[in-house]
């Protein structure tokens, strides 16, 4: 298919990661690329391929995916990209949703061309509970000293190897970490996380760590080694998935790639380094 005889349209997603097996579709498994596949090639009556920004491992939530996809011009029916994702919607299971959707140049790679991915993971402390936040929240008995871990934090800004905290299937393991957020309100602790790019498990992994500084088993100080260490941080253990959440993927011009947003962190406002090419937590 050429250019001139498709249209391309970018999609904002969000769903609930608890019941798919991931975002990227695989072999005997409900996945969220998946149900979007199933979704288009129904309602356009052909095949359609969908790409995204990012992978999410087993019930990692997102509100700020952003999907891709092509198809036919004749394909395109009476109301177009605003009637084409209401009836999305109305196809799609109900933990799976397209927020927005717009069209998009021809080639447009929502992975390659992403700048920074906005992650944030919940915790709810001291034995407090939410019944209706349990699937996207940690539940734990104690209280964490969050001080403590926005000074570790602190200390794993910036571009550097994080073998230590994930894994890339061509060992590619440097990444620019330009923010690392912990805030509490009451009970309830976030950590937000952006990075150009994330190994595999490494956001939970971060969190595993800034937990056990909050838990004072770790010094603050100690993380720089940890991560420079070379062996996996924790014996390779990570946070449950169900706290996650891929907030948002920012690009770098808004007009050209219709975002719905055009934003750089501080730090990254500073860096205009080569992206890798695997970003998944």
């Amino acid at each position: 298919m050429t250019d001139e005889s498709q249209r391309c349209a970018r999609a904002v997603i969000g769903y609930d990661g608890t019941a798919f097996a991931g975002s990227q579709v695989q072999p005997n498994a409900r996945t969220v690329q998946g149900e979007l596949e199933k979704a288009l090639n129904r309602l356009i009556g052909e095949t359609t391929r969908v790409r995204l920004a990012g992978r999410t491992d087993a019930g990692v939530h997102a509100t700020g995916q952003v999907a891709a996809f092509c198809y036919a011009r004749e394909a395109r029916r009476e109301g177009g990209l605003p009637e084409l994702r209401r009836r999305l919607n109305a196809a799609l299971p109900p933990d799976l949703s397209v927020r927005s959707l717009r069209a998009v140049k021809p080639g447009f790679d929502p992975r390659r061309e992403a700048r920074w991915r906005v992650y944030r993971y919940r915790i709810l402390m001291g034995g407090a509970r939410d019944p209706l936040q349990r699937h996207r929240t940690l539940e734990i008995d104690e209280a964490l000293d969050a001080t403590a871990m926005q000074a570790a934090a602190a200390r794993m800004l910036g571009e550097r190897d994080f073998a230590a905290l994930g894994s890339d299937m061509r060992g590619r393991t440097v990444r620019h970490l330009a923010e690392l957020h912990v805030v509490r309100h009451g009970d309830l602790l976030e950590i937000r996380v952006t990075a150009n790019a994330f190994l595999r498990r490494m956001v939970r992994s971060i969190v595993a760590l800034l937990v056990e500084v909050g838990r004072g088993r770790l010094e603050p100080e100690a993380v720089e080694e940890v991560l420079d260490g070379g062996a996996r941080a924790l014996h390779g253990r990570a946070a449950p998935p169900r706290g996650l959440t891929l907030e948002r993927v920012i690009y770098a011009s808004a007009t050209k790639l219709n975002s719905e947003q055009s934003a750089t962190p501080p730090e990254a406002a500073r860096t205009n380094q080569r992206k890798p090419e695997s970003s998944r937590t």
